[in-house]
């Protein structure tokens, strides 16, 4: 496990980011919604990469409307599953002192760079959603 602590380190700080990141616009009650985003690709180029609309996605799942999620940015729900798993899967490998995670987090990896058949339809995946970003003029 030691070998693998930096992946746990890595989702912890991630999971922990994302929660404060939706905490903060539950808390701001939509204050926080600026005409100026975070995003770097949409600053420069005023074109919203594939990830953009996440966190609405993310807050319109925590309201209870999953096709409005679905509609503003598919890949908000894939990051809802994967916020709600990973705290959990990283608590239950440090209390049975097991890499889990981590092996499962290696072995997806590994099958996603050596296989064409999959990574050629995630590439796909991850080119429709940004086509279909700019289409709604995200």
């Amino acid at each position: 496990m030691k070998s693998n602590i930096r992946i746990y380190w890595i989702l912890a700080i991630l999971s922990v980011a994302g929660y404060a990141w939706i905490g903060f616009h539950l808390l701001s009650n939509g204050v926080a919604e600026t005409p100026l985003t975070v995003c770097l690709v949409k600053n420069a180029t005023c074109i919203p990469c594939p990830s953009c609309g996440i966190t609405r996605s993310l807050l319109l799942l925590i309201s209870g409307n999953i096709q409005g999620a679905m509609l503003m940015n598919p890949l908000g729900c894939v990051v809802a599953f994967a916020m709600l798993i990973i705290p959990v899967w990283i608590l239950s490998d440090v209390v049975t002192r097991k890499d889990t995670l981590a092996r499962s987090f290696l072995w997806t990896e590994n099958k996603i760079k050596t296989r064409k058949a999959i990574y050629i339809p995630l590439v796909a995946l991850a080119l429709l959603n940004w086509g279909w970003n700019i289409l709604k003029e995200l």
